[in-house]
């Protein structure tokens, strides 16, 4: 009897193979070519890229050529862009920083957008449904410098220790209407230190 009970007690000690029990989302995300999945996100976002610096290649990814271009012969949209929040604790914390700082290079780089760091906190509120509503009145976030403002508000949800979910939205700050919404699932397996991961 004993010794049934220490091999049970052993077979549940044991990782299941390819979870990834232990990382942390930091550790995920390193393992991640997050340059790449944000320009990706960046381009399904915009609605004009810079062609002349942007080209997709066959295999899907994309190509940025900015000696091609000059920024200030295109017409450059003016965008809020928030850093990415957690929709289980409805804060940023350190992952969700960096996400946002990927995703202003991605719409500066692919979009040409010029960009204006927001404050998710301050603009936004993401409730316990989980929805995303402006806060402040568009009279209020209006500015010269944007006088037509758009903004890219981002999520996301680390799920059973090997999956990411990416949401990033583009709202319309007059109307509060989301305009275009992309979403990322990245599923991560690991063996001993080794990550790999596939996005989808």
């Amino acid at each position: 009897m004993l010794l049934l009970l220490l091999l049970v007690a052993g077979c549940a000690s044991v990782p299941v193979q390819g979870q990834c029990h232990g990382k942390t989302l930091a550790q995920l995300l390193d393992a991640t070519d997050l340059k790449s999945l944000f320009q990706q996100v960046a381009y399904e976002l915009c609605t004009e890229n810079c062609s002349d610096c942007v080209t997709r290649q066959p295999d899907g990814s994309l190509s940025i050529t900015p000696n091609l271009c000059s920024m200030e012969d295109i017409k450059r949209q003016t965008v809020l862009v928030t850093d990415f929040v957690d929709i289980k604790t409805y804060t940023p914390e350190l992952p969700g920083l960096l996400m946002g700082e990927m995703m202003r290079g991605g719409l500066n780089q692919v979009c040409c957008y010029k960009i204006v760091q927001a404050e998710f906190g301050k603009y936004f509120k993401l409730n316990a449904n989980g929805l995303v509503s402006l806060t402040r009145h568009a009279s209020d976030i209006k500015h010269d410098a944007y006088p037509q403002p758009e903004a890219v508000v981002g999520t996301y949800n680390h799920v059973n220790n090997n999956k990411v979910v990416l949401f990033a939205r583009r709202i319309n700050t007059t109307t509060g209407h989301v305009v275009r919404m992309v979403t990322r699932e990245i599923d991560y397996s690991c063996t001993g230190r080794q990550i790999s991961y596939g996005v989808r």
